[in-house]
């Protein structure tokens, strides 16, 4: 814990409080809460103790539930918890446990601006990296300034104004938007995400059969082994800098991924996705999955893409092997 209960009586919580919403982000809340103080983001780094960048977590969620006045254990659901090491290491937050942390954006935020003028708070569905789409306005979401061209962060007066101190805005001439197969996967993934009313108010058409009862990490995995590879039989090293990788890179990866489920859909134009689909995440999903669904769901795929029923592994040395055949 960041800092000791018993400083709680010298904490001054300041006078106006405000209510969090259903889908809202937990480091948005926060962001939105200081906004309405008129207090800066290092105020609440300095109350919680915090140096150098880390972001607020579980750690800080007793102290957090008395500065904002939001009940402990409806903050601490919020916040990430994190596990394990910073290499192999997984988090829990919003009731989704990922067991990798490069699936989940927390210091590099994305943005809908469009949501945020109109509804007035952040998404916790933006904070998931590879699905950089808002599902309402039919749009990729945004991890850089308009104006000064630089990365969104946290660190900034509201949640509407970026850090040089301009409003954010979408793109004036937006070149391209997600398409219906990109919108329809994301709704399938973030559906545990989303508010009742937004599920009902939103179109989409009915899982595959192997996505239903996917956890978010399984069907996040899945996304990734669909859509990494550029061009056939591409090798992925497994040091791959996954932290890195901006809303641009997983723009395209989604792309790819939501179109190649969508032709693995029918099985009459599927022949070529064994060539394009990385075979080793699939198999890493099988080996290590977080459910028993998201196993069953990764066999199915390897026995449907490659006629393939995995009895060994070979571990993390796999990711630097090519999936091209030496021999036909």
């Amino acid at each position: 814990m960041s800092m000791p209960i018993h400083l709680h009586s010298e904490l001054t919580s300041p006078p106006l409080q405000i209510e969090c919403l259903v889908d809202e982000s937990g480091l948005g809340y926060l962001l939105r809460w200081l906004g309405t103080n008129h207090l800066p983001f290092r105020w609440l780094k300095k109350m919680l103790a915090i140096r150098g960048p880390r972001l607020p977590d579980t750690r800080d969620a007793i102290v957090l539930s008395y500065l904002t006045g939001i009940e402990h254990d409806q903050l601490k659901p919020m916040l990430m918890k994190t596990f394990g090491n910073a290499k192999e290491g997984g988090m829990l937050v919003y009731g989704q446990q990922l067991l990798f942390r490069d699936l989940y954006r927390f210091r590099s935020p994305q943005i809908c601006p469009s949501c945020i003028h109109q509804k007035g708070y952040i998404s916790r569905c933006w904070e998931f990296g590879p699905i950089p789409i808002c599902i309402e306005h039919g749009v990729y979401l945004i991890d850089h300034c308009e104006h000064c061209k630089k990365p969104i962060r946290w660190d900034r007066p509201t949640i509407d104004i970026c850090q040089c101190g301009r409003i954010f805005s979408s793109p004036v001439n937006p070149s391209e938007r997600p398409g219906i197969a990109e919108l329809n996967l994301a709704r399938w993934v973030l559906k545990p995400l989303m508010a009742s009313e937004s599920l009902h108010s939103l179109e989409a058409s009915k899982a595959p059969s192997w996505m239903e009862h996917l956890s978010m990490d399984g069907a996040l995995r899945i996304i990734k082994a669909f859509g990494i590879c550029q061009t056939p039989y591409e090798a992925i090293s497994s040091s791959y800098p996954w932290g890195k990788c901006t809303s641009q890179f997983w723009r395209d990866l989604f792309r790819r991924a939501a179109l190649r489920i969508e032709c693995f859909l029918d099985p009459s134009i599927s022949s070529e996705l064994c060539t394009l689909v990385y075979q080793p995440f699939l198999e890493r999903v099988a080996f290590y999955p977080l459910t028993t669904p998201d196993k069953e769901s990764a066999l199915y795929l390897l026995k449907q893409l490659y006629d393939y029923e995995p009895l060994t592994h070979f571990d993390s040395a796999k990711g630097h092997l090519s999936q091209k055949r030496l021999f036909d």
